[in-house]
């Protein structure tokens, strides 16, 4: 239920209970309407900022309250009058709430029951007449701010159907993040992303000065336009008369274009924040790994966001990758690592307002932070990388925040900081920056977690030196195959070679149903059977798949977004290669099938299965025979086809298993 939903479910409760119409615009606005046809807007951004006030301030507030000569001393601060209620907006407007307290000189009511309507909303609670309970305690509101969403279009959307969000709002959501982390004011950052920016687009369409609205255009036709708007006199009297507040919304949007992430619109969601990488030796693996990382960084030539780790043959245990307490010499030390202190900044990156509540909103704009784990099975993976696939599986969202189990335990650094004779953990992290005070908090109440934006990728080659995997680790990764996602072509050497897609993280470690709308498969029902057909061969054998496997082959769907049969089959075909196909290895006992009276062979029944669940990309093309979801032309403009990769594979491992009576994905 959304909040538009809920209000108009509390107004049918009894009979128009406050007389009062909410609607939501399209604008993000909220509109009261009284029964006289008098309507008041206000901006839901508004109302969280007078709660955040609320909870902050509550002793002060109640005491504007109380201490107004209309209050009754045998009464609630929490039962509404006008007067006493409008002392509390003008107390919030002398604090720079000018928007709530402006409409709360002449609109108190409309706007206490606007607000009690939200708090009972976010707080999940019942809404009741302001007159009995404005739900104005502390223990609500804090409730209430606690759920109150990242995204407000989750909170005031007219319709619960997910759309495709234009470059234009990844750019406004961006540069509002961009201004967060620089500590201003919500209703400054709205007047620069909002009214700046539209006033700016209006002077320059009609100039004609650049190609588009300067959410839709690159850093130098920003620059054209800033020089621009700095000669034209509307836009001179508009910032006179705004204090200079457009010249200074402009000045904060070219730093803000300067300094952004090059994270591209058609950007893919990973399905997995964790890939192997396997193929020969000299194929491009790392080179892939550092180059997703440039495209996007804020210095492609220098990436931040990338982190090159070689694993070592001696590595037998997690402290190798997240760190030790040393108690050689005097004061003993935590000894960190590369990894965790990348981990670290990643956190830093993505949230910028953490507090011991937790990682606060995270920071839309931030690029993924891609941990190479160079020749990581040279050594025992599932010895040393043991609690990441433990709290890789724990990724949650819940209500737009993201929480996970600990690598590190918090109750080990606040026992250790309180008492002060052992390990000085933040400063043995690196956290004694001015700026990393809420991160630090944070840190000792929930532990240090898996950063929302860390996308790990391990490079495998499979020979003498190396470990193979087992099951749990196959079931938690994303396994690609190297030559064939991205296949080397000798004659292209010079140029025109394709260039694999950008790819970036999600939020989602579970998918929701809402999530497949807008793709061929709008309620997962094809998917689902589908992957029903294909556990029907592998049931009874060891490399039967469980509710991971369904999941992931929805979260591929919602990810790639397929919009008609092909695609769709294309998505299953790559799901079968990077997550059901690197299950499967053995010899010919192993691999044997029973189904029924007959047995048969494994793969032999897979591959009659899909050639009809694939039959629109199984048969070969000189073009190729389906979308290729992993790579784009080197024109970055046509569509590129491939060949069914599954096919190819299968084909591969069964003529493997005829020659050398044995089998496996991996070359």
């Amino acid at each position: 239920m959304n909040f538009q939903e809920f209000c108009d479910e509390a107004s049918q409760l009894e009979s128009q209970r406050d007389k009062q119409t909410v609607t939501i615009g399209d604008s993000f606005i909220i509109k009261a309407t009284k029964p006289d046809g008098s309507a008041h807007s206000m901006d839901p951004a508004d109302i969280l900022e007078f709660l955040e006030f609320l909870r902050s301030n509550h002793a002060d507030c109640v005491s504007a309250i109380e201490s107004h000569s209309d209050f009754d001393s045998g009464g609630s601060f929490l039962n509404y009058k006008e007067k006493p209620y409008r002392a509390l907006y003008a107390h919030a407007e002398t604090a720079g709430l000018i928007n709530i307290g402006s409409l709360g000189g002449s609109q108190t009511k409309v706007l206490t029951q606007v607000i009690s309507k939200l708090i009972a909303y976010l707080a999940d609670t019942d809404y009741q007449l302001v007159g009995k309970n404005t739900l104005f305690d502390k223990a609500t509101v804090d409730k209430a701010l606690k759920n109150k969403p990242s995204d407000l279009r989750s909170l005031i959307s007219a319709s619960p159907v997910a759309t495709p969000i234009s470059v234009t709002e990844i750019r406004k959501e961006q540069f509002e993040s961009y201004l967060r982390r620089g500590k201003l004011k919500e209703s400054t950052i709205r007047k620069y992303s909002v009214q700046v920016i539209g006033k700016a687009d209006q002077l320059l369409a009609i100039a004609n000065k650049v190609s588009g609205p300067l959410y839709e255009i690159e850093l130098p036709e920003v620059v054209v336009a800033l020089e621009y708007l700095k000669s034209n006199e509307d836009w001179k009297r508009h910032n006179s008369d705004g204090n200079n507040m457009y010249q200074a919304g402009m000045n904060k949007y070219l730093a803000f274009m300067k300094d952004k992430p090059a994270i591209a619109s058609d950007a893919v969601r990973l399905p997995k924040p964790f890939i192997l990488l396997a193929g020969i030796s000299g194929t491009g693996k790392t080179r892939f790994v550092r180059r997703q990382a440039a495209a996007t960084a804020r210095n492609s030539q220098t990436p931040e966001n990338f982190c090159l780790v070689p694993v070592r043959p001696d590595w037998h245990e997690p402290s190798d990758l997240l760190g030790y307490v040393s108690r050689i010499g005097g004061q003993p030390r935590f000894i960190s690592t590369k990894a965790l202190d990348f981990m670290i900044e990643a956190w830093k990156e993505v949230a910028p307002f953490a507090n011991e509540e937790g990682p606060g909103e995270l920071a839309s704009d931030a690029p993924p932070y891609w941990l190479c784990l160079d020749e990581m099975n040279l050594a025992p993976v599932e010895q040393y990388f043991a609690d990441y696939l433990s709290v890789l599986e724990t990724r949650e969202v819940k209500k737009g925040g993201y929480l996970s189990e600990p690598l590190l335990h918090g109750a080990a650094l606040q026992k250790n900081e309180e008492h002060g004779v052992d390990v000085n953990y933040r400063r043995d992290l690196g956290l004694t920056g001015e700026n990393d005070e809420g991160l630090w908090q944070f840190f000792c109440a929930h532990g240090i977690q898996l950063p929302p934006n860390l996308i790990v990728a391990g490079t495998v080659n499979m020979d003498e030196t190396t470990h193979g995997f087992s099951r749990k680790v196959i079931d938690r990764a994303l396994t690609l195959d190297f030559g064939e996602f991205f296949p080397n072509n000798f004659d292209l050497i010079f140029g025109g070679q394709c260039e694999p897609v950008t790819f970036t993280y999600s939020m989602e470690a579970g998918v929701r149903q809402e999530e497949l709308k807008d793709t061929f498969d709008g309620d997962g029902e094809k998917t689902i059977e589908f992957l029903k057909e294909v556990n029907g061969i592998l049931r009874g054998s060891p490399f039967e798949l469980a509710y991971r496997a369904l999941n992931e082959a929805l979260l591929h769907v919602a990810c790639f977004k397929p919009q008609d049969e092909a695609g769709l089959q294309a998505v299953w075909d790559d799901f079968l290669m990077t997550k059901v196909l690197p299950r499967i290895e053995g010899d010919e006992d192993k691999l044997m099938s029973i189904q029924a009276d007959s047995v048969s062979n494994l793969l032999g029944d897979l591959e009659d299965l899909l050639t009809t669940k694939l039959g629109d990309i199984w048969n070969d093309s000189d073009n190729g025979s389906r979308p290729d979801l992993f790579q784009k032309a080197a024109d970055g403009q046509s569509d590129l086809l491939t060949d069914c990769r599954s096919r190819k594979k299968l084909r591969w491992m069964k003529r493997r298993l005829e020659t050398n009576t044995f089998t496996s994905f991996w070359p």
